[in-house]
């Protein structure tokens, strides 16, 4: 009995400890899984303001659209209300003639045409009096032609003018709609970047999903170097020209550098994390230059870096430009040093109006600081 007692003890101490083994780690499955729910639900959030950002960009887009169509249209209706009055005042002009010429063939009519011929003294006048009247009858009969073409004109143009006021309303009434659809998105935005601002949890969210957009971009350019659209012999004259200006380029943007390239610390939640380019910000609207000559390689929306542009300046170099709110180039459109490439924006970005630029080589960030001249 005295050496069961000391085994049974063991058994059940055994036991015991591995209920409670099995109980711990059913409750860490518990925490885990409602972590995942929980991060879940916040990378919807942050997933939720990446959708509102690009139907965001898709209005503004739209909102372009239709005030270009709209001055379009109002420049025709200029034309033709110009040309309807040209057309007016030619109708006025013959039509004062043609009741003169009227009151005069009433009155030739009374003399009689007859008469007015077989009045005259000799052969060569008669017949200089006919060829005279035939004139005369010609010259009327084209202005009364003229006369019925500017008034058929008058009605083409009119009828035209017509069609494009009724065209001008109907886009006014569309641009009203979409301006008010943009609002409530910007409105939601708005919302939704306060709510990320104001949660800890969100806000690591958003620096998670940054990590994503910034691996796929890396992914993206990877892939881009097989699409380069530049001749190997114009990157051959290329790369040491760019390579020789190198600490001489101008910046990108009229703005403030307010991150930096590199590895940085996150005081507010001690993270450590990588910046691939620098952030300038600067105000809504402001040209974007392009550093250096060259092809553009991209040139679209971008998830984590709204409406982005990439130029390949050759031999594997290239430039990264970012958060704009108007992109003026396509695939494949070359560059020029200087150029207007985009102008600055927010979007894809949740700090405001500014611009994400970076410098690549193979495909790899280096520090556009020892590109960009010192001033």
């Amino acid at each position: 009995m005295n050496v069961l007692l000391p085994v049974l003890c063991l058994f059940l101490g055994t036991a015991m400890g591995t209920l409670a083994a099995e109980a711990e780690n059913d409750e860490i499955k518990v925490h885990q899984k409602n972590i995942a729910v929980i991060e879940k639900k916040e990378m919807a959030v942050i997933d939720d303001l990446h959708d509102i950002d690009y139907t965001l960009n898709t209005k503004k887009k739209e909102v372009a659209a239709l005030k270009s169509a709209i001055a379009g249209i109002e420049k025709k209706i200029d034309l033709n209300t110009n040309r309807s009055q040209e057309l007016a005042g030619e109708i006025r002009k013959n039509k004062t003639y043609a009741s003169r010429r009227i009151v005069a063939l009433y009155k030739l009519n009374q003399l009689g045409t007859l008469n007015y011929l077989v009045s005259a003294d000799s052969l060569y006048q008669f017949s200089y009096r006919r060829t005279l009247l035939e004139t005369v009858l010609h010259q009327d009969r084209n202005m009364l032609n003229a006369l019925a073409d500017v008034t058929d004109d008058l009605k083409r143009v009119s009828s035209d003018l017509d069609r494009q006021k009724q065209e001008l309303s109907l886009l006014k009434q569309d641009l009203t709609l979409q301006i008010n659809r943009m609002t409530v998105v910007k409105n939601k935005r708005t919302a939704l970047l306060k709510k990320i601002r104001s949660e800890k949890s969100l806000e690591l969210a958003t620096i998670e999903s940054l990590k994503h957009s910034a691996k796929a971009l890396n992914e993206k350019i990877s892939r881009l170097q097989d699409d380069s659209v530049l001749l190997n012999e114009e990157e051959g004259s290329q790369v040491d020209i760019f390579t020789e200006v190198k600490g001489l380029l101008m910046m990108p943007v009229k703005g403030k550098i307010i991150h930096f390239y590199g590895t940085y610390t996150d005081t507010r939640f001690n993270l450590v994390n990588f910046r691939s380019g620098i952030s300038i910000k600067a105000d809504r609207g402001e040209p974007v230059h392009a550093v250096f000559k060259g092809t553009t390689l991209y040139a679209s929306w971008f998830k984590g870096y709204g409406n982005m542009i990439i130029i390949d300046h050759g031999d594997h170099y290239y430039t990264v430009y970012a958060h704009a709110e108007e992109l003026f180039k396509k695939k494949g459109d070359p560059v020029g040093a200087g150029e207007v490439i985009a102008t600055v924006g927010d979007s894809g970005s949740v700090e405001g109006p500014g611009l994400h630029f970076e410098v690549r080589y193979h495909g790899k960030p280096v520090d556009p600081m020892h590109w960009i001249r010192k001033s």
